[in-house]
């Protein structure tokens, strides 16, 4: 019963991790969205023009948006739910550094909400473990416990990879307002407006920030803590507050940008197609002798047993796992080309 009280627990924490990790809405102003609303019929009633309602009610939703990001930036917001914890929390370095990294994955979660979870995860396997005088339960709980670290970082892994995905198109559309004769916190405001999710929400917090009276180099330099992995967003940073200090064309030098984050795009594709194979050696070169050694140990652990009961044979055993794993990282090293 209380192994599956236990189970339980850990249960309902892993799944409430997974909700508030993952179940978030992604803010999503893009044109797309906007003509499906349209198409769909998401309008004002009846009366009048049914399209020009169709029109209207978009656009208000987008107004709507702004508004309440601007009334969401004005909040006095708290990290943490329980207040004692905070106290206790904010006296560990290590805290400072996992609210950077919710940040920079967009998980709106409060601090001490994360490392309870962690707990839950983790104290129901130490109990078992002290119970049944097993450390393997221990080691359990452990891993258990590392997952909403790792969700964290999966997170901000796949939304620095959707912004380098959809960032050379903002920067066309950023080029192509300034020609217009728009201006910069214009051009921020379209892309915030038309851009898919990441681009639109980073470039709609700085160009709020600015509408408030923040100054445009700080609302730059905050940007780049948002995606701090993006080399490309830091030369856009750059040529901003270049053109800023000493003038220029930026939007021609958004286009020379906008032109070799393409080209560079496209080499890394053909790099990746060539090297597939020799990654795909190493991978099987490094897992086969771990994989070979489980199967005969399944299959006849008579054989197997001087490995793991003599000196020799551990010996001997940790060499060919090491040797593997050299082998693995010299090929995965050879085969990451830089460009």
């Amino acid at each position: 019963m209380i192994d599956f009280l236990i189970m339980l627990i850990s249960f309902i924490a892993f799944a409430a991790m997974l909700y508030l990790l993952f179940l978030e809405e992604e803010g999503d102003y893009s044109v797309h969205r906007r003509l499906l609303d349209i198409k769909e019929g998401r309008a004002f009633g009846n009366k009048g023009d049914k399209e020009t309602d169709k029109i209207y009610e978009a656009l208000a939703k987008r107004e709507k948006a702004k508004k309440s990001n601007i009334i969401e930036m004005l909040k006095d917001q708290s990290d943490y739910r329980i207040a004692f914890l905070g106290e206790f929390l904010n006296r560990f370095s290590f805290t400072d550094k996992i609210r950077i990294l919710m940040k920079q994955a967009d998980v709106k979660m409060p601090i001490d909400v994360f490392f309870m979870i962690i707990n839950l995860l983790f104290l129901p396997f130490l109990v078992l473990a002290i119970l049944k005088n097993n450390i393997f339960f221990m080691v359990g709980g452990i891993v258990l416990a590392c997952i909403p670290f790792g969700v964290l970082v999966l997170k901000y892994k796949k939304r620095v990879g959707q912004f380098a995905q959809y960032f050379p198109d903002s920067l066309g559309v950023i080029s192509n307002s300034l020609r217009a004769g728009h201006s910069l916190l214009a051009s921020f405001q379209m892309v915030a407006g038309e851009s898919p999710y990441p681009v639109n929400k980073l470039f709609k917090t700085v160009s709020d920030e600015i509408s408030l009276g923040k100054e445009v180099r700080e609302a730059m330099i905050d940007m780049s803590n948002y995606m701090p992995d993006n080399q490309d967003l830091k030369f856009f940073i750059t040529a901003v507050l270049i053109q800023k200090e000493i003038g220029g064309n930026l939007a021609e030098i958004l286009d020379t940008l906008n032109f070799t984050i393409r080209e560079r795009e496209k080499i890394q594709g053909l790099i990746k197609t060539q090297t597939a194979q020799a990654q795909l050696s190493g991978i099987v070169l490094g897992l086969a002798p771990v994989a070979i050694a489980g199967l005969v140990t399944i299959i006849n652990p008579q054989y197997m047993e001087p490995l793991f009961n003599s000196t020799i044979g551990n010996l001997a055993l940790f060499t060919s796992f090491f040797m593997s794993f050299v082998g693995f990282m010299i090929i995965r090293k050879i085969t990451q080309i830089r460009v």
